[in-house]
Parts: C-alpha cells; structure tokens; sequence
C-alpha cells in the first residue's frame, strides 16, 4: 500500500510534475539497473585507462632516458662534423699554398727543364772520342759536375713537393667522404629525435584526456545512481546488499585510480635532481665557444647575467638540469626562451634557439634535448656587439629567488669550451 500512495506524497511534494505519469517501481528498477552497469563498464574503463596511464608514463621515461641518449650521440655527431670541416679548412689551406709555392717558382722550373735538355742534346766530349780536344772535354765535365748535381737536387724536390699535393688533394678527398657520411648520420639522428618527441607527447596527451572524460562521465553516472537509489530505498529493501557490492566495488576502483595519479605525479618529481646537489657537474647545453661569461660588458652599458657561447649551425641543445618547463616561447630581446623551475628557488633561461621542441608544464631531465639553434648570425638583442657575429649565440642564465646568479661553479671542471 505505500508503493501505491507514494506517486501521490511525491505530487503533493511538488517532486513530480502535475500531468506526469510517476514512473512504477518496475520501470524505475529497469532505470537503475541500465545505470548501474554503464557505471560499473565506466568504472571498468577508468581502471583500463589508469592501468594504461601508468604504462604510457613508464613509456615515457624509457623515452626521456633514450632523448637523453641521443641528445648525447648528436652532441658528439656535431662535434666530430665540426672537426673534421676544421680538418678540411687545413687540408684545403695547404694546398693553396703549395700550389702558389709551386707557381712561384715557375721560371726557375723552366730553366732547370731547359738545362737539362741542353745537356742532353750537347753532352761534354770524351776523351776516348775525341783526345785532342783535352782542355774542352775537362772544361765539360767540369761544368757537368757542377750542374748537374744542383739540377738532381732541384728535380728531387720538384717531385717531393707535387707528390705532397697529390696527397694533399687525396687526403682532403677522403675527409670530404668521412663529413659527408658523418652528416647523413647525424640528419638520420636528429630524425630519430623528432620521432621520439612526438611519441612522448602523444602518450601524455591521449591517456589524460581519455582518463579525464571517464572520469567525467563515470561522476555523471554516480550521481544519477544514488538518485535512483534514494528513490528506491523504500521500494526495494532488498537490493541494499547488492547496491553496496557495487559501491565498494567503485570505491576500490575510484582509490585504484588516485593511487595511479599519486604514483604518476610522483614518477614525474622522481627524476629531479637538486640542484644545489650539481655544482661542478653540469655540461653546457649546447656544443660551441664561450665567448662571454657572467659579469662581461654587454656593449649596451650593462653587465651581462649569465653566458653567451657561439654554437655551430643548427647544434642541438639539451637540458642542462632537471626541471619543469615554467615558459617557452618568444619573450623580448630573449627571442625564443625557455625557463626552466629547478625547485629549491632556482630558475634556468636558455635563449637564442630558432625552435623550442619542449612543452610548457612538461618535466624534462638533464641531457634531454629541448631545442634546436639556427643557422645565421645571432637574434639576441640582449648582447649589443655580438649582433654582428657570424656564427648562432646561445645565452644560458641562472636565477634563485628572480636574483641573477654566477653559474660559473655548476659546470664541469670550469671548462673555457663548451665541447667544441
């Protein structure tokens, strides 16, 4: 008899509408069932998602550990190219001034070539031949003796030297072979690198946002359910053992899926070395020159915060601490800028890159690549008389609480070169 005097208190109630038909508790048991298994597949689908979440993230790190890797491999690919073109510059030098050794003496060439000739067609008589002629054949052997020594000697060295630039032009051959195959390696790296990239940001991206709209529509169902429920607590005393069931059983997916997300918020931190912890252990994030250091005059009046070193066409640059991305992106005479939060206060600024391949709130580890430079004369405004400058110019900078800092005592053995 409640069950029939129910519809009626709920009008009275102004909970149903005048005009509607309440629903019977056959149909609204029908609606709750069709409810409660989409939330147990929505709750099956978040447990699914935050397994593969967790997967994805363990993908990510092998990633980071190969970025890492490669970053390293193109560094020694790019240093080795910039050798061996020193190599070539050399070789190519050497050459020339042979060559223009070897014009210069063209004329004495000739009159060596023209002696020997005339004493080949007018050789000093002998003796036996001729033993009358005696002052003569001694007159001739005389000066044969004389000559012809300094003319072997001349040929000699003749020889020596347009041999020494056969093998001059042999060498520069070679070497042109080695950089070619060199750079083919290194474009197949950097490839590599690229590809990688984007596996690391595809992870991320697909597993939060699938996560995230189950999440959502797994809360959306939770909701309508326990509506359903309350409406049917006087109904159904029966079903109290069953809806609890599924309760703890969406309890114990809901805590699965915030354990995942503290042990991925945490896979993320792990990873970050203080950077206090660091000094004397950083390489510089990009081959080069240092051609500034903290404190230089800038040719704008001021001093400079941080180091500027001339890099080769296109280097790849790396991470030189372990950080989240804060910034990146184009900011004033900076140009293109990246900030780097190394916890304990410290902020790094990288700029002067043409193209940034870091992401902002990204974690990114020591030795990852994040950024690649270009191939004319510096963008940074920042340095006044190196505006000019034939080669790219990457400025690193340290700050602790927004104040500049001397990075100088971070880096590997206060090395002058940045792995030229």
């Amino acid at each position: 008899m409640v069950f029939k005097r129910l519809p009626v208190v709920l009008l009275c109630l102004g909970l149903v509408p005048a005009g509607v038909r309440a629903a019977t508790p056959e149909e609204t048991q029908s609606q709750l069932q069709t409810v409660q298994q989409t939330l147990a597949q929505s709750n099956a689908k978040v447990s699914d998602i935050t397994a593969a979440l967790a997967a994805a993230l363990k993908a990510q790190s092998d990633i980071s550990e190969r970025l890492v890797a490669l970053g390293g491999k193109i560094r020694e690919q790019q240093a080795a190219a910039a050798e061996s073109d020193a190599r070539l510059r050399q070789l190519e030098g050497q050459s020339v001034t042979l060559a223009s050794d070897l014009a210069a003496k063209s004329d004495e060439l000739s009159s060596l070539l023209a002696g020997l000739q005339r004493l080949q067609q007018n050789p000093p008589p002998a003796l036996v031949v001729e033993p009358g002629n005696v002052l003569e054949a001694l007159r001739g052997a005389m000066m044969f003796g004389a000559v012809v020594p300094d003319f072997s000697a001349k040929a000699k060295d003749l020889k020596a030297r347009l041999d020494e630039l056969q093998a001059i032009r042999d060498a520069t051959v070679d070497e042109r072979q080695r950089q070619a195959e060199a750079m083919q390696a290194l474009n197949a790296s950097q490839d590599e690198l690229q590809n990688l990239q984007r596996q690391k940001k595809a992870f991320a991206e697909a597993a939060q946002q699938n996560l995230a709209a189950e999440k959502a529509n797994a809360a959306a169902l939770a909701d309508k359910a326990k509506s359903l429920q309350q409406l049917l607590a006087d109904l159904q005393k029966a079903r109290e053992a069953e809806e609890q069931r599924k309760s703890a059983e969406a309890k114990a997916a809901a805590d699965a899926a915030a354990k995942a997300e503290a042990e991925r918020q945490a896979a993320l931190q792990r990873s970050l070395a203080p950077l206090s912890t660091q000094k004397g252990k950083l390489t510089y994030p990009v081959a080069g020159s240092l051609i500034k250091s903290f404190g230089d005059d800038t040719g704008l009046g001021t001093k400079l915060d941080g180091l500027a070193i001339a890099t080769p066409a296109n280097a790849a640059v790396t991470a030189p601490v372990d950080g989240k991305v804060e910034f990146a992106g184009n900011f004033r005479s900076y140009g293109q800028l990246l900030i780097l939060n190394a916890g304990e206060g410290y902020l790094v600024l990288l700029a002067g890159m043409k193209q940034i391949s870091a992401e902002m709130g990204q974690v990114v580890r020591m030795g990852e690549p994040v950024g690649v430079m270009g191939d004319g004369p510096s963008t940074l405004t920042l340095l006044g008389d190196e505006t000019d400058h034939s080669h790219p110019i990457f400025y690193v900078e340290f700050r602790r609480d927004n104040a500049p800092v001397d990075s100088t005592p971070w880096w590997a053995a206060g090395r002058k070169e940045a792995m030229k």
